[in-house]
C-alpha cells in the first residue's frame, strides 16, 4: 500500500488522496505541460515481460475486456461465448461450481424429477457468473447422456416485476416462457395451442412440461432474481417437472433461509444451494494473471507490477469491482496514455485517479 494514502474501496468507487510525488517519476509523470494527457510510468523492470518475439507492430488491447460484450461487467456466458477459459477461481467460485457437478452427478434426478437450484451471495461476488458456467456445464453432459438441452435465459425482470404479487409474478414468468421456448423451437408442434392456451397458468404449464418439449430435450430456465425468495424458490421446487433444472439467483439468503426451504420441500427432491463470497487474498494476483496471461501475445499493453496488483487487493472486495476496476483504467490509458506498451507500467495511482474521475454511480458492483 502506498505510503502517506488513505485509499479505500467503499460501495461502488475508489476514494482517496493521492500525492503526485509518489507517482513514478516525480508529479509531472501523470500529465505532459499541463496538456492534460496521461502518461503510463515506464517500468525499470517490469514485472511482467512481453514474451520474446511479440512485436510493437500489435494492435493495443484492454487485456480486461471480454469478447464480445461491450458493459465492464457483463456475466460470462459460456453456453453462447468461447468463456470457459476465462473462469479465474476466486471468491470460492471454483469450489461452488464443483460442488454443483458433484450434487448433480449424471443428473438423473433432473432428468427423472426435475431441479432447482439457488446461488447465493453478496452483489458483485460472480453470482451469475457461476450461474452461466453451470448451465453450460449442464447442457455439455444432458449431450452426453444424448439429451439436447437448451439454455433459455429469462432473467430480464418484467416491468413492474417487484410490484407484482408472488402469484402475477409467476404467471408473468409462466406467459414469458412460451415465448422463449416458442423462439427456440422447443414445444412439439401437437402441444404449441395447449401451451398457447395455459401460458398464464403456471400449475397446467409447469406439470406438462416435459410432455411439451420433445422427449430427448431438456431444458435449462434462468429465472429473475426471487422478490418473495423462500415462496419463491419452494414454488418453483414444486413446479420443477422431469428434464427442466431452474436457476436462481439471490444476495439476501442466509442458513436459516436454507433449512426452511428444505423443510418446505423435503417430500420434493430438495433445491442445489451454492454461495459465492468475496474476495480473499491472493484472489486478484491470481485474477490479473489470468487475464494478462491470457492476452499477452493478442496485442499490447501496459504491465502492472506484484506491487500495484497487491495495492490494488486491499481496495477491492468483490470479482465484479475489481472487473470494472481494471477494464476502466486499461480502456482510458488505452484511449489517452502516449506510451501505451509492454514496457510501459499502470500503477495504483492511475487505477485511483481513473475510478476517481468517472461518477461514482458509473461503477457500480453487479
Amino acid at each position: 500500500m502506498l505510503s502517506g494514502n488513505s485509499v479505500l474501496l467503499t460501495g461502488d468507487s475508489i476514494v482517496g488522496n493521492v500525492r503526485t510525488s509518489d507517482t513514478p517519476g516525480g508529479p509531472d509523470a501523470r500529465t505532459a505541460g499541463g496538456r492534460g494527457r496521461v502518461l503510463v510510468a515506464r517500468a525499470r523492470r517490469c514485472a511482467d515481460p512481453a514474451p520474446a518475439g511479440v512485436p510493437m507492430t500489435l494492435d493495443p488491447i484492454n487485456p480486461f475486456a471480454v469478447h464480445p460484450f461491450v458493459s465492464a461487467v457483463q456475466p460470462l456466458e459460456p453456453f453462447s461465448h468461447p468463456h470457459d477459459g476465462l473462469y479465474v477461481a476466486v471468491g470460492d467460485s471454483e469450489g461452488q461450481y464443483l460442488n454443483f457437478q458433484k450434487q448433480l452427478g449424471d443428473l438423473s434426478s433432473v432428468v427423472d424429477y426435475g431441479r432447482t437450484v439457488l446461488v447465493n451471495g453478496d452483489t458483485g461476488c460472480g453470482k451469475s457468473a457461476l450461474v452461466n458456467r453451470c448451465a453450460a456445464w449442464a447442457r455439455t453432459r444432458f449431450g452426453e447422456r444424448k439429451i439436447v438441452a437448451t439454455v433459455v435465459d429469462a432473467t430480464k425482470p418484467l416491468k413492474r416485476f417487484e410490484q407484482l404479487s408472488l402469484d402475477m409474478r409467476m404467471v408473468g414468468m409462466c406467459d414469458r416462457l412460451f415465448d422463449l421456448m416458442r423462439k427456440d423451437r422447443l414445444i412439439r408442434d401437437e402441444f404449441v395451442d395447449e401451451f398457447e392456451r395455459n401460458r398464464k397458468e403456471p400449475e397446467r404449464v409447469y406439470v406438462n412440461l416435459g410432455d411439451y418439449m420433445h422427449r430427448d430435450h431438456a431444458l435449462i430456465l434462468l429465472l429473475p432474481t426471487p422478490v418473495e425468495l423462500l415462496q419463491e424458490v419452494v414454488r418453483y421446487a414444486d413446479f420443477a417437472p422431469p428434464r427442466v433444472l431452474f436457476m436462481l439467483e439471490s444476495d439476501v439468503l442466509r442458513d436459516e433461509h436454507v433449512e426452511q426451504i428444505e423443510r418446505a420441500v423435503e417430500r420434493w427432491t430438495k433445491p442445489v444451494v451454492l454461495t459465492v463470497g468475496r474476495l480473499v487474498e491472493g484472489d486478484v494476483k491470481r485474477f490479473v494473471d489470468q487475464r494478462t496471461g491470457e492476452n499477452r501475445d493478442r496485442g499490447r499493453f501496459p504491465r502492472m507490477s506484484d506491487e500495484t496488483v497487491a495495492a490494488v487487493g486491499e481496495k477491492v472486495q468483490t470479482v465484479a469491482q475489481l472487473q470494472r476496476t481494471l477494464h476502466s483504467t486499461f480502456e482510458y490509458l488505452m484511449e489517452h496514455a502516449e506510451d501505451y506498451d509492454n514496457d510501459a507500467r499502470v500503477t495504483i495511482e492511475h487505477i485511483i485517479e481513473e475510478a476517481e474521475r468517472v461518477p461514482k454511480d458509473g461503477w457500480g458492483t453487479s
